[in-house]
């Protein structure tokens, strides 16, 4: 949490810095209706039987689960479909679809009205409009994209009124979208001569250990003779290097400038230093607005055999990150985010790709803060649509607006590494007609060209043969480990990476007897995926995938052999709200590929990837959990993932024998032509080649152990479980126990037997209560086909847990309250200051 602590004591020292020049202050008491009413823009509109909310707001993810929501008759051919079906929970089965009105007021002085002001919104989903004092401002179709606007002329001295009316269609969206004004809404106040917003761009182009070179173009509005000071400042708050120039400022000024740094702290994933800049304007003696930026100096290179950071070859352990951040929504809790990379980086996660669209910026300042390398991505959807009303529809007319104001907002962050023009997009399978890669490939270089431009494509034959591949700087595959080397051998001076890796389904502490991998494929490599099971449970083996899916190891071996791959992007870090693949017809609303359940809880293959990237980090987990008390096969196996060398397995004191991995001899799904470019499924092999297995131990109530060796067969490190008794006592436990007033606290709720043991078949309702220094916000338990209100005070268990997010309201105590038909508990840990 230290890192947490510096980047927000940053901002808040920019947010003092500024205020003494301009003022930047959240927009707040807001009313909101999701009744169409046509004279809502209307100054003097009555409001007052509207709901009271707080921004960040999701209207959707209040509502209940009903698969009538989003049912979607659509033809997905990623998934090699010829004609259209119907899903339903693929865009996460929540009311999203309808109009909503958000008013609020705004007092401005008649000093105020001599200068500028800016409203400006992080993100609208949406479709946008905006009123002032009656009067329409402008509009912002997309959803993910921050906008503002100058409402400078539509104010009055005293009381005016702000409403924005927003709209979402169905069959918008492939997953969920969220709903209302989900992020913050901010006003800003400058002088009529200021920084234009999002107007500065640092580079550094000359890094040694000696020196930094950093350079700055800088936009200035306004008219008149000033005098412009720009400082740099690191992160003790020391001054570096500086500069004040005269200038006389004509409408739009453009001003270069440039700085020599002194032994230079470098930006990397170890040690994620930030500078900051601090732009001055002054007349006379007095300061008319200061603008502040915060940059980091690194530098990055893209070469054939592979990513360079400062010099030193990086491999991508990346995961795809969608918005939503569990039973919370869409709405962006900067504290919820935060808890999400410190998990992914504790597993060793060291690069996130945002899928689909541009992120929050406060995620990129997170990034930022903690090392992590970042894929900045635009667009799901080109001129070709994939659903109905999806980005398709507003493509032509806000594209080009859309990708550049992404580029001018994010271009700072030194955790930006790539701009993505695209993901599976359908141009893909014919050939890019009207040229769109290069079209947005040219949009992004008339910005920034210290940035690599990067797409994810899924059909690679088709975007590699029209050339779509080599338009852009480095190219990005979904889900192709079996021809990297066909790749490599027929493109060879080819840039690439594997932008989504994986597809195996599971779900946390639940296990399918018996264990049975998907091995059958079509002539194109996709897996059959004849283990799908009716409940909506896969089990946690990761034995069964989507078609175009497979297991984890697999892309492990493939990127081992492959060394010029860059990496990979797993699909994805946390399960999120919607494409529950390939259960649609099982009523799932969530996914189930990630290492990360929906509410925050590890899955088994969380600690498989930290034997693979943490190499810091003696890993030694096993699974399936000892107890079953109605098991209906005598034997299964055990599977362990570990960092050692070698393992011994005892139930009950009798040895099962030491057991090691098997390394692969050949990687038998490679193809050696990309004609060939799926490789769904996985098998026994690519286990054992990762893990150490125990084919069939003989279940029998009591002790399991392993007990791990080194290569001089040392004990070195042991892990026991025992059967659970019959359920005893709740444990609550925030993950947090100290959180800010306005926050969002998070605790895992447990049922175990009188040892402490966890009751992994504990599936009973909860009662939640919670009062004090904050309210009930939402709860979850990780099952994608638990159906209960994410806002009601009620929860299922699932497999003996579940996780409940509170929101404080005033410094304090926080009391929480769970009940059963039998237990009950109560917890005070929690406190607000």
């Amino acid at each position: 949490m230290k890192k947490y602590t510096t980047i927000f004591i940053l901002i808040c020292s920019i947010n003092i810095v500024m205020a003494q020049s301009r003022t930047v202050e959240l927009l707040k008491n807001w009313k909101f209706s999701q009744y169409d009413y046509g004279a809502a823009f209307q100054e003097n509109f009555d409001d007052a039987d509207w709901e009271q909310v707080t921004i960040p707001h999701d209207w959707a993810v209040k509502g209940d689960f009903d698969f009538a929501n989003d049912l979607q008759l659509t033809m997905v051919v990623q998934d090699g479909e010829s004609k259209p079906k119907y899903r339903a929970g693929r865009s996460g089965a929540l009311p999203y679809v309808g109009i909503g009105w958000y008013r609020t007021h705004y007092q401005m002085s008649s000093a105020a009205l001599k200068e500028k002001v800016q409203l400006l919104f992080d993100g609208a989903m949406s479709n946008a409009k905006v009123y002032v004092n009656e009067q329409y401002v402008g509009e912002r179709p997309f959803g993910y994209i921050s906008f503002y606007f100058d409402i400078t002329p539509f104010l009055k001295e005293g009381n005016n009124s702000i409403a924005v009316r927003l709209e979402n269609f169905n069959s918008q969206s492939r997953w969920y979208p969220g709903a209302g004004l989900y992020r913050k809404v901010s006003v800003i106040k400058t002088n009529k001569t200021h920084v234009k917003t999002w107007g500065t761009f640092v580079t550094t182009p000359v890094i040694t250990k000696r020196k930094a070179i950093a350079k700055l173009n800088l936009e200035l509005l306004g008219n008149g003779d000033y005098t412009v000071k720009n400082q740099i400042f690191n992160a003790k708050g020391k001054e570096v290097s500086s500069t004040e120039k005269q200038v006389n400022i004509q409408g739009n000024t453009l001003l270069n400038e440039e700085f020599k740094i002194s032994r230079p702290d470098l930006w990397s994933l170890e040690h994620p230093n930030l500078y900051q800049l601090k732009t001055t304007i002054l007349q006379g003696k007095k300061e008319i607005d200061t603008y502040v930026t915060t940059f980091g100096i690194r530098n990055i290179r893209f070469e054939v055999d592979g990513f360079y950071l400062n010099d030193k070859k990086i491999k991508f352990q990346g995961v795809n990150m969608h918005h939503d951040l569990g039973p919370t929504g869409a709405a962006f809790h900067k504290e919820l985010f935060l808890r999400q990379m410190l998990k992914m980086k504790e597993m060793g996660v060291n690069a996130i790709r945002f899928s689909h669209n541009p992120p929050a910026p406060e995620a990129l300042e997170i990034c930022d803060s903690l090392g992590l390398l970042a894929i900045d991505e635009a667009f799901d959807e080109w001129q070709i649509g994939k659903v109905t009303n999806g980005y398709a529809t507003h493509f032509d007319k806000w594209a080009k607006t859309d990708l550049t104001d992404m580029i001018l907002r994010d271009r700072n962050h030194p955790s930006v590494i790539m701009w993505s023009i695209g993901n599976e997009i359908m141009e893909q399978y014919h050939h890019d007609p009207n040229h769109i890669t290069k079209y947005l490939h040219d949009i992004v270089k008339s910005v920034d060209t210290t940035r690599a431009t990067t797409a994810g494509f899924n059909l690679s034959k088709g975007a590699l043969e029209s050339g779509m591949a080599e338009v852009v700087d480095v190219a990005a595959f979904n889900y192709k480990p079996g021809i990297y080397g066909a790749i490599r051998k027929k493109y060879p001076n080819l840039k690439f990476y594997a932008s989504e890796t994986g597809g195996s389904v599971s779900v946390r502490n639940s296990y399918k007897f018996p264990v049975v991998f998907d091995t059958l494929k079509n002539k194109r490599g996709n897996s059959l995926h004849t283990h799908v099971y009716a409940d909506g449970d896969p089990g946690n083996f990761e034995t069964t995938n989507v078609p175009w899916g497979y297991p984890p190891f697999k892309e492990f071996a493939a990127q081992e052999k492959n060394k010029t791959v860059y990496g990979e992007f797993v699909w994805t870090g946390y399960d999120y709200l919607g494409e529950p693949s390939p259960y649609h017809n099982a009523k799932s609303r969530s996914s189930y590929f990630a290492p990360v359940d929906f509410v925050g809880l590890e899955k088994d293959k969380y600690y498989l990837y930290q034997t693979q990237w943490r190499k810091d980090k003696d890993v030694l987990h096993f699974f399936p959990h000892w107890t079953w008390p109605a098991l209906k096969v005598k034997s299964f196996p055990v599977v362990c993932y570990t960092s050692y060398e070698k393992a011994e397995l005892f139930v009950n004191g009798k040895s099962y024998g030491i057991r090691t991995k098997k390394p692969l001899k050949e990687l038998s799904f490679e193809s050696n032509t990309i004609d060939v470019p799926a490789s769904g499924g996985g098998n026994w092999d690519l286990l054992k080649a990762y893990a150490i297995v125990w084919d069939d131990v003989i279940y029998e109530p009591g002790e399991v152990k392993i007990v791990a060796y080194n290569k001089r067969n040392k004990k070195v490190a042991e892990v026991k479980r025992v059967t659970a008794g019959a359920p005893d006592h709740i444990v609550i436990e925030p993950e947090i126990k100290t959180i800010k007033e306005g926050e969002v606290g998070v605790y895992v709720v447990s049922v175990v037997d009188k040892n402490g043991n966890l009751c992994p078949h504990f599936n009973d309702n909860m009662d939640i209560e919670v009062s004090g220094a904050a309210t009930f916000l939402a709860s979850g338990n990780g099952d994608p086909t638990n159906m209960q209100n994410l806002s009601k005070p009620k929860r299922k268990f699932f497999n003996g847990q579940a996780v409940i997010f509170v929101q404080s309201t005033q410094k304090g105590k926080v009391i929480l309250k769970t009940s059963t038909q039998k237990l009950q508990a109560t917890n005070t840990v929690l406190k607000i200051r």
